[in-house]
């Protein structure tokens, strides 16, 4: 009886060879890993809903042009009110620990 096998190529560059899933390509741990990798890829897709990706948060200045460019795609229409109560919460979480005093500069 003949079976596919694993396309998918190991960093040496030979295919991993095991035994590929019914209808697929690729065997369980590398279907199980690509789907992973693009369950990521579409999550960081629909997070770019504002164009670019926010830029990192290292001050409350950062914050604040973050919450200027979602007050913009509200205003635009370029986001749901859902999503921007989404952005907006993440903003929030991002905020307390910069509003909040360093108990190790003390």
């Amino acid at each position: 009886m003949s079976y596919r096998t694993c396309n998918y190529p190991k960093p040496d560059g030979v295919p991993s060879g095991s035994p590929a899933l019914r209808d697929e390509k690729l065997c369980y741990f590398h279907h199980r890993d690509h789907e992973r990798s693009q369950y990521s890829a579409n999550a960081i897709r629909r997070a770019d809903v504002l164009g670019p990706r926010l830029p990192r948060m290292n001050s409350l200045a950062d914050i604040q042009a973050a919450l200027y460019k979602v007050m913009n795609a509200i205003v635009d229409h370029r986001v749901s009110y859902r999503r921007a109560g989404r952005i907006l919460f993440d903003l929030e979480q991002a905020a307390a620990p910069m509003r909040q005093p360093n108990s190790a500069e003390n």
